[in-house]
């Protein structure tokens, strides 16, 4: 009666700790995907980045707008004799006259200045500035597409990790059932003390692995908190159905003909290409002559007043045009321009190697996803086989044909199978993830 009371008080604590460590809700793969992209910080710092570069393509379009300018000046002036201004009236009285003496001064003008051509200095610096900014935009997505593979290559780890430890508890309960009919055999006198020995340290090893594949799930879980923007201690689960991979048809070289159209590096680094032609432009502009034209109003108000009284101040507004030329590009500019020609050699070679690596990546996600999907044709084929073959020892071990060395060898063929074909099914699923990534297809 105390055994059942304890027992059941046990039973009560159990269930009472089950009811407080409630099962962590389920997280699906694209919401994990929504998360990374709110919250991860290089995600955050590439916005930044396109944020800076339209800033800079902003000021090289107000750097082109007519350019204003107002001033006024107060001044006190001292006049040695009287100063007279325009001929005198009937009265003999001048037009603006000055005694002798101190007076207050207010001098105000207003000048409106542009450049109306400047070698194409202007439109090529604007041109060049939009560009880098498109090129900023396809930078971004390019991590973004980085970011939603990598939050699909964490979560498919932590599913085979899970979906190993399910496996490996599995194994273990059989084992605990071989024990006891071991020892039952060896109370039968069928088996040894031996055979029951090296079942239990296979148990025991089994055990370790499983604290192995926990430790590395609880750092998986980790780092998957920290890439998607979650709290460090915050539990979550992950959805462990592992379903097939699409298999495809297409030959590899529609697929390397797609990256080397699609992806965003390509088409980022063609628009730096023209932003180099473009500053090369730019740097071209100082060998032409400049014309700008400008108008301006100014007052001289020689009073204490700062808004004059009629026929109590000088004003004049003017109009005007000027031609410059920079004689010295002529012999200093070869440093500039060498420097400008090199910047679009670079930038191609640069397209080039690119392309070049595009490429490798693109045949190498091919070939790798390919040899997935055979490699799962033929571990399904194995775990049958294991199947079988743990059947048969087992039975021949029950009835004292074989020993425990052979049932052990059996089952470790058997887990080592099971545990293949998890990592088979999860390793095409990425393979094929890392394909659609390597052809510049979106991920989300």
């Amino acid at each position: 009666m105390k055994t059942y009371v304890l027992g059941a008080s046990l039973w009560l604590m159990s269930a009472a700790w089950g009811f407080a460590q409630p099962t962590p809700p389920v997280m699906p793969l694209d919401r994990a995907v929504e998360l990374a992209l709110q919250n991860n910080k290089s995600i955050k710092l590439a916005d930044a980045r396109t944020l800076a570069a339209e800033a800079r393509s902003q000021e090289a379009k107000d750097r082109s707008l007519p350019q204003a300018n107002a001033s006024l000046a107060y001044s006190r002036y001292s006049l040695l004799g009287p100063f007279s201004l325009g001929a005198p009236d009937a009265d003999g009285k001048s037009a603006l006259t000055i005694p002798a003496g101190a007076f207050n001064a207010t001098i105000g003008g207003l000048t409106v200045t542009k450049e109306v051509f400047g070698g194409f200095a202007e439109k090529s610096a604007e041109k060049s500035a939009e560009l880098l900014t498109k090129a900023s935009r396809l930078d971004a997505k390019r991590n973004r597409s980085e970011l939603v593979y990598t939050v699909k290559d964490a979560y498919y780890n932590i599913v085979k990790l899970v979906r190993s430890t399910s496996v490996i508890d599995q194994s273990i309960k059989q084992f605990d059932e071989k024990e006891r009919e071991a020892r039952n055999l060896e109370k039968e006198g069928i088996v040894t003390a031996n055979e029951v020995l090296k079942i239990q340290l296979q148990k025991n090893n089994l055990q370790l692995s499983r604290l192995q594949v926990d430790k590395a799930r609880q750092t998986a879980l980790y780092n998957f908190n920290l890439l998607v923007g979650l709290p460090e201690d915050q539990t979550i689960s992950v959805d462990t159905t592992l379903a097939n991979p699409v298999t495809t048809a297409e030959p590899l070289s529609n697929f390397v003909t797609q990256a080397v159209q699609s992806r965003p590096e390509v088409e980022a680094n063609n628009l730096r290409l023209q932003s180099a032609q473009e500053l090369l432009r730019n740097t071209r502009s100082s060998l032409y002559p400049h014309l700008g034209v400008s108008a301006g109003f100014n007052y001289i108000n020689p009073t204490a007043h700062l808004i004059p009284e009629a026929k109590s101040f000088v004003s004049a507004w003017n109009v005007g045009a000027g031609l410059t030329y920079n004689v010295g590009s002529l012999f200093n500019m070869k440093g500039k321009l060498n420097s400008a020609k090199l910047a679009i050699n670079q930038a191609s070679l640069q397209g080039q190697q690119q392309t070049d690596q595009i490429r490798s990546e693109v045949v190498t996600a091919y070939n790798n996803y390919q040899l997935a999907l055979e490699q799962q044709t033929v571990i399904r084929t194995a775990v049958g086989q294991a199947q079988e073959n743990y059947r048969l020892t087992e039975s021949r071990f029950r009835n004292g044909l074989v020993g425990s060395t052979d049932l052990l060898e059996a089952n470790s063929f058997l887990l080592q199978a099971q545990l293949n074909v998890i990592n088979a099914t999860v390793d095409a699923q990425l393979a094929y993830q890392h394909l659609l990534k390597a052809t510049g297809n979106n991920l989300n």
